[in-house]
């Protein structure tokens, strides 16, 4: 018997969450309220050193890793960048 996995559906998530690191190196994160605020976070940053490393989405009490992608077609060498972001 196959077993359905429940789909996660962004438009669901009641906060985000951004772990980045800044010019001193160290790991931070930062909540927000909507994904447009949390990318408009992430556009100002850039001016400074900044890497941002994982981005999360909170749906009911649970936190989801997730991407965003820069097209919405995938292409063998960004599958293997995903699955290696994935798995680190």
């Amino acid at each position: 018997m196959r077993k359905f996995k429940k789909r996660i559906n962004i438009e669901n998530a009641t906060c985000f969450k951004l772990e980045y690191q800044d010019g001193s190196g160290e790991l931070k994160e930062k909540e927000f309220s909507s994904y447009k605020l949390m990318e408009q976070f992430h556009n100002r940053q850039e001016a400074f050193l900044y890497q941002d490393l994982r981005r999360f989405a909170k749906v009911g009490d649970k936190w989801y890793r997730f991407l965003k992608l820069r097209s919405p077609f995938v292409f063998q060498e960004e599958l293997e960048f995903i699955n290696k972001t994935f798995t680190e």
